[in-house]
């Protein structure tokens, strides 16, 4: 990637189909203090939904890594899961941001792949730049994005009454195969 921060990889997801899909995850994931569901967990763990969503360091503390979720939670969703395979996705999960809301100014330990589903114009990122500067990125819900998160960013909702809703997944950039 470079000096980029984003960069975008595919332009015809099919948006509908996906909304339709993760109905089978129910609402729960969208109350307050949540607003996260894992699509993919790690063996063993199958039925902890949530097992992963939280910040990474207290997941490697129990002895796992990122790639280790790599499992499907939820099987019937066939295009969803055929697209984060294609991807090559792992730790992957529906991420919710409410109107007027924003995640901490914060850096990961691996790249994202981000899937817009909802969002509006007044919805975006906020990325730390080469020179240490604060550029804005907005994306569209039908594209795919890497996006360089080993630097400090946040995902920032405007809006007044659309919610946030993206797909997120780790990647690995250096995989010969990506």
């Amino acid at each position: 990637m470079g000096d980029k921060r984003i960069m975008p990889l595919k332009s015809n997801i099919d948006v509908d189909k996906i909304l339709e899909e993760i109905n089978v995850v129910g609402e729960d994931w969208k109350t307050d203090g949540i607003c996260q569901i894992m699509l993919q967990g790690v063996e063993g763990k199958e039925n902890d939904h949530y097992f992963g969503s939280r910040e990474f360091k207290e997941l490697e503390g129990a002895g796992y890594n990122e790639k280790d979720f790599n499992i499907e939670l939820f099987p019937e969703m066939i295009y969803t899961n055929g697209l984060l395979k294609e991807l090559k996705l792992y730790r992957s999960r529906l991420m919710l941001l409410k109107p007027k809301a924003c995640l901490s100014w914060h850096h990961d330990p691996s790249m994202r792949i981000h899937i817009p589903l909802t969002g509006d114009s007044d919805s975006f990122h906020l990325i730390e730049n080469t020179e240490g500067e604060k550029e804005v990125y907005t994306i569209t819900p039908g594209e795919v994005h890497l996006m360089n998160t080993e630097v400090h960013h946040s995902g920032i909702n405007l809006s007044r009454k659309v919610d946030r809703i993206h797909i997120v997944g780790c990647v690995n950039v250096d995989d010969e195969n990506y």
